[in-house]
């Protein structure tokens, strides 16, 4: 009985490529309402993001072409509901079939819209490879770090929270909100990222899990 509760961005795929994806339809969606390049108004999207304007890439593009601010709730709707293109890295695909065939149940735990994360689970084709899904923000009030995200989790892997281990980049919500519940947890955490570290044990990606989970798991089972 081992079960695992994983993250999805920036743990099983970077979320850049999600931001790519977005910003890529956006800028079909700009020039064709407003006749602008598209690759013009993608690449203001991505310096934006690139130059410290996370969360007003919008507003930054459209002052940069000219179009009203008005537009701006449009694009985030254009943005939030398109199709991501996306795929899963064939490592993390490799590493989460040995995973199972190690004997982990396995369940990814997510935040953020539901309506937009069912959409890279699809795009990633993650199902198959995994037990359940489970979006953190339906059984919970801004989804992790509460604890009542990971009980459902617990619930649905049918495993006591000392046979778990959780794995995610953020210290807080993924790592934070696991270790409270008494799971042992293991943070993906990229060479060039400088976020505190509090897990258990820390990878480089999440290629690496399997083998330092099932160290994790031996030294819990040696120290009962």
């Amino acid at each position: 009985m081992r079960g695992m509760i994983l993250d999805l961005d920036d743990t099983l795929y970077p979320r850049a490529d999600f931001m790519r994806s977005g910003f890529e339809a956006v800028a079909q969606y700009v020039a064709h309402s407003w006749r602008l390049e598209r690759d013009a108004v993608f690449f203001t999207l991505s310096v934006a993001r690139a130059t410290g304007l996370q969360g007003r890439e919008f507003q930054f593009m459209c002052e940069e072409h000219r179009l009203p601010l008005s537009v701006v709730p449009a694009l985030v709707d254009v943005f939030r509901a398109h199709q991501p293109v996306l795929a899963l890295d064939g490592e993390v695909r490799r590493a989460l079939r040995a995973l199972r065939r190690e004997g982990w149940t396995v369940a990814v735990l997510t935040n953020g819209d539901p309506a937009v994360q069912r959409n890279k689970i699809a795009a990633l084709g993650l199902e198959p490879l995994v037990d359940h899904v489970l979006y953190a923000e339906e059984h919970a009030p801004g989804g992790k770090p509460d604890a009542a995200a990971f009980e459902v989790a617990l619930n649905r892997l049918q495993i006591p929270p000392s046979r778990c281990v959780a794995v995610g980049d953020d210290p807080v919500r993924d790592i934070g909100g696991a270790a409270a519940l008494g799971l042992r947890t293991i943070q993906v955490l990229a060479a060039a990222a400088t976020g505190r570290v509090e897990a258990d044990a820390v990878v480089a990606a999440f290629p690496d899990v399997p083998r330092r989970a099932n160290l994790l798991v031996s030294e819990t089972a040696d120290a009962a």
